[in-house]
């Protein structure tokens, strides 16, 4: 099979315009401001394009509407003091661990 210069060519420009393509993504996803700049309607809820689509994590899937949740964490329910209190011997110690050392030397 022989290949054509000019169908050589068109394949190196096509890789060409699709690299570009790429790097031009990749520059709007990694800069709100550019995104904004080349899109008018950057800021509305649901706007899908391929710089969208990147920063999600994939092309393959859609964004998901991400809800925030609110989370309250719940107070212990005894007091910090009398926790610091039963806590307050290094575990090592408990049981009586000194009590079978060596004795000390004169």
């Amino acid at each position: 099979m022989i290949r054509s210069p000019n169908f050589k060519r068109f394949w190196t420009l096509t890789a060409i315009v699709v690299m570009v393509q790429l790097f031009v993504v990749l520059a709007m996803a990694s800069s709100g401001g550019l995104h904004k700049c080349l899109h008018d309607h950057a800021d509305e809820h649901g706007h899908e394009c391929a710089v969208t689509l990147m920063q999600s994590g994939g092309y393959d899937t859609v964004v998901p509407d991400s809800v925030p949740v609110a989370y309250e964490p719940e107070p212990p329910l005894e007091p910090l003091a009398t926790l610091i209190k039963r806590v307050a011997a290094p575990c090592h110690l408990i049981g009586g661990v000194l009590a079978h050392a060596p004795p000390r030397g004169p």
